[in-house]
């Protein structure tokens, strides 16, 4: 603004000196033609009479005009006249400031008989020079005089736009920039509020104002929203942190309750099959037998609380494997069949012809969907009848050994009770049963149809159910599995467990001979382990934990280690991995026998070097079958008999 002010001032003041300028060489023109209308005819009177004197007042009158310099006659005098130099009255010095000259002719007069139309005759020259010195210093006043008052003006209005600007304009910029510069994370909740003087309406530093302010709360807005995030990760931390705990104190407490209860039912059961291969008379054949069967149902409840908690963990493995059909289907109903007769059922079990019968999947799991399915039906059915039918549904792409595959349907029909539709809506929810009061009358976990639709699902099928309240109940399964055209040669084939005698000497004569250390902490099992194995003929050394087992390999000579996993002392992963670092003992057999059936015990046991692993309770057959395997003696065949039941 100061700027433009001056600009304008100067072209203002350009524009007044131009005038002043032309104003005065108006007057000094005017001037110079007065000199001509009133000096000139006098003086060429003067000349023309050779009037000395008079000639110079002449010129001296002419030279006190303002502004003459010089004033000058060129004649054919017969005199001379000195030029005539008037005073400078100005600041510019008189051979500096330019002058203009003004020349006038003499002429004679006419009374002196000069003939009408004759030109006049001349006499002279006036040489008038006029010195611009003066009308340039009035202009150069006339400049100054503006010059100092246009820097009074501008001084003003700087003056006033300085006051003016620092009052509107600078004082609250600056209120602005501390608020800026003092902002922080901590005082987002203080908006701006601007010292001003009242005025009608928002301006520009308003707006700029409000702005901020705007920008405060979305920083207020997006900063709470964060808090509230991290609060929540960090709250979501600590939950996944105390689930992680949780589920590690699950596993664990699994772990621990799965040891210490399969401890003591590896020797009830054992002792159980022992006592009823006794030759035992009645009634106490019958309460030993009351024993085992209630023994069997606590061990179904474990194992059903230990696959639901690896299906919750992911951890639960299927297995594919070669099997025979009609090997499952005839198992599963032996077991079902001792409670259907009790009760007086007719139980019947059915293959349609067109179902191959040597498949490829999981037959432990699908043993344990039909028990389950069949023992519900049993359980829930007073009277009629339970049937097993096992259908084809569809081809199921290529899955088997032979490059083919199949559906396969188990429908599981019962006269029971039946249900409702509200009551088969809870019926897959884990620990529910259909009805809340069954579960005193015919006791139960609610745990089984659970499993079962978490195996069917695992294993690529499905489940469902149809029933009628008095009508009884069809539940059916649909599994994909692989058909297998020929039994394979390197695949080894499932064995599905069913109760059997209990095998004797004669059943495995191949393992008659051996030497075993047996090492086992608990009297009990070490009793039971002792008798099992004396009956096939086997030489049993016993050890009560690791140091004593290495003692025992130091003293003689085995064939094979039985090796319990958590003992006093020294363990049985310690005692292992010391027994490996032996060269004489590196070869020698080593399975262990745990009672814990957690995911990953197998794993577990391997890493330690041990060869292969027995659960408790010990399936009879199975442990039989694996020593036979591991010294080599496999080969000489046996019946392979099971005394537990999965």
């Amino acid at each position: 603004m100061l700027l433009i002010s001056v600009v304008v001032a100067c072209l203002a003041a350009a524009y007044q000196l131009h005038a002043a300028y032309r104003s005065g060489q108006d007057d000094l023109d005017a001037f110079l033609e007065r000199i001509g209308a009133t000096h000139v005819p006098a003086l060429s009177a003067s000349v023309w009479q050779l009037d000395e004197g008079q000639i110079r007042h002449q010129l001296a009158g002419i030279a006190r005009y303002p502004d003459v310099s010089r004033v000058s006659i060129d004649s054919d005098l017969p005199f001379a006249v000195a030029p005539v130099v008037g005073p400078v009255r100005s600041g510019w010095s008189i051979w500096s400031a330019p002058t203009e000259v003004r020349e006038y002719p003499l002429l004679a007069p006419d009374e002196d008989g000069i003939q009408p139309g004759v030109r006049a005759q001349s006499v002279g020259t006036l040489r008038v020079e006029v010195s611009l010195s003066g009308l340039l210093g009035r202009v150069g006043n006339m400049a100054l005089g503006i010059l100092l008052t246009e820097l009074v003006r501008s001084a003003a209005l700087a003056l006033v736009l300085l006051v003016g600007v620092r009052q509107l304009v600078l004082r609250p910029l600056q209120q602005v920039s501390r608020y800026a510069g003092e902002l922080s994370l901590d005082h987002l909740d203080q908006p701006l509020h601007l010292e001003r003087p009242r005025h009608d309406g928002p301006d520009e530093i308003d707006v700029l104002a409000g702005a901020i302010n705007d920008m405060r709360a979305s920083l207020l807005e997006q900063v709470e929203t964060r808090q509230a995030m991290e609060r929540q990760a960090q709250q979501l931390e600590v939950e996944k942190e105390a689930a992680e705990l949780a589920s590690a104190a699950k596993g664990e407490f699994l772990a621990n309750v799965s040891h210490e209860i399969r401890t003591p039912m590896n020797a009830i059961i054992g002792m159980a099959d022992l006592t009823l291969h006794s030759g035992l008379p009645e009634p106490q054949r019958g309460y030993i037998q009351r024993v085992r069967s209630s023994a069997d149902l606590l061990m179904g409840i474990l194992n059903d609380i230990l696959d639901f908690s690896k299906i919750e963990a992911g951890k639960l493995d299927i297995d594919t494997v070669d099997f025979d059909l009609d090997d499952v289907v005839r198992s599963v109903s032996e077991i079902v069949g001792v409670r259907a007769r009790e009760q007086s059922l007719i139980l019947s079990s059915e293959v349609a012809p067109d179902v191959p019968p040597r498949l490829r999947g999981d037959p432990l799991r699908l043993q344990q969907v039909l028990l389950n399915l069949m023992g519900n039906a049993v359980k829930f059915t007073a009277r009629g009848r339970v049937a097993l039918r096992v259908d084809t549904v569809a081809s199921a792409g290529e899955s088997g050994a032979s490059g083919q595959g199949l559906r396969l349907r188990f429908m599981v029909q019962d006269t029971g009770l039946g249900m409702t539709a509200d009551q088969m809506s809870r019926l897959f929810q884990p620990f529910t049963q259909a009805d809340a009061s069954t579960s005193r009358r015919f006791g139960g976990t609610g745990l089984g149809l659970a499993i079962g639709r978490q195996l069917v699902e695992r294993m690529g099928g499905r489940i469902d159910v149809a029933s009628e309240p008095g009508h009884g109940s069809t539940f059916w399964v649909e599994l994909p599995f692989g058909v297998v055209a020929e039994a394979p040669t390197s695949m080894p084939t499932a064995t599905v467990t069913r109760l059997m005698s209990l095998p004797g000497a004669a059943d495995h004569p191949e393992l008659a001979g051996l030497r075993v250390l047996l090492v086992e902490d608990n009297e009990v099992n070490q009793e039971l382990a002792v008798a099992l194995l004396e009956r096939v003929g086997i030489q049993v050394t016993l050890a009560g934990d690791g140091q004593q087992a290495l003692a025992c390999l130091k003293a003689g000579e085995f064939d094979c280690v039985l090796m319990d996993c958590q003992m006093p002392e020294m363990d049985g992963y310690t005692a292992t991995r010391l027994m490996r670092e032996q060269p004489e003992w590196s070869r020698v057999p080593v399975i262990a026998m745990t009672a814990n059936a957690m995911s990953g015990e197998r794993e577990k046991v391997l890493e330690a070097g041990m060869n292969d692993h027995v659960p408790k309770p010990v399936p009879v057959g199975e442990l039989y079958r694996k020593i036979a395997v591991r010294t080599g003696r496999h080969q000489a065949g046996g019946v392979q008999g099971v005394a537990a039941v999965r």
